[in-house]
């Protein structure tokens, strides 16, 4: 069973998008070949921080180009890195959906896409911009593994996980400030998930920043006499 976060941890609010450019950061300064190659979003996406860090060659702005920046992201996975791409949801993984099958999967590549701004989390911007079918994109491709962080402490875990995992990888980070669900430092595993709490009259099982709803759910089932088992699905690999 993975730590969860205390409750003065779990005060804390901090969005699964701010770990992305900090992490890549402390990856590059650990001797990691990591690239980010973005669409004209470093800022929100947090991409820049690499930059900020001092790896400015190491971060790519394709301008407003989705398809071209997965191809480029593609380019220098060849040449050894491993590549992560920025932009939002909607475009990092709709817009760019032909890029992602036929070029990164259809060849195993080590390109990770990884867009923020999923979901419902990007409220004022509109039905447009809140992409919900990205992980049955993802999910459907062949090579392409799925990690779906429930917080900012798991966002680290993931985008690491990535790092170190050979081929595609796809990591949904979200654009809102969600409570931590986990302790500072987990590592997270491909393959298994974790049950957070043990019960025996109902079984939840949740993904990413529903994680946080999912135990609220079982403090609720608790309140009126019963319990719930949770379960945090960290991953799914297509066939």
């Amino acid at each position: 069973m993975v730590k969860l976060a205390d409750e003065t941890q779990s005060q804390v609010k901090r969005a699964t998008r701010a770990a992305y450019g900090a992490t890549l950061a402390e990856l590059a300064g650990e001797g990691l070949p990591v690239v980010a190659v973005d669409a004209d979003l470093t800022g929100s996406t947090t991409t820049k921080k690499l930059a900020d860090a001092g790896f400015e060659d190491r971060l790519f702005n394709c301008g407003i180009a989705e398809q071209n920046m997965v191809d480029v992201a593609a380019g220098l996975a060849i040449t050894g890195h491993v590549a992560y791409t920025g932009s939002f949801a909607v475009f990092g993984t709709g817009r760019a959906y032909d890029q992602i099958r036929n070029t990164v999967c259809y060849s195993k590549l080590d390109v990770k896409i990884a867009p923020t701004h999923a979901g419902i989390s990007v409220g004022p911007d509109g039905g447009s911009h809140q992409m919900l079918e990205d992980v049955s994109l993802m999910r459907g491709l062949p090579n392409m593994r799925v990690l779906v962080p429930a917080d900012y402490a798991a966002a680290r875990a993931a985008i690491r996980l990535a790092a170190t995992t050979p081929g595609p990888v796809y990591v949904r980070m979200g654009r809102a400030s969600v409570p931590a669900v986990y302790a500072d430092g987990v590592e997270l595993e491909l393959g298994r998930a974790y049950v957070l709490r043990e019960g025996s009259d109902a079984t939840i099982v949740a993904c990413g920043v529903e994680v946080e709803q999912a135990l609220k759910a079982a403090d609720m089932l608790a309140e009126r006499g019963r319990s719930g088992r949770g379960h945090r699905c960290v991953q799914r690999q297509a066939p």
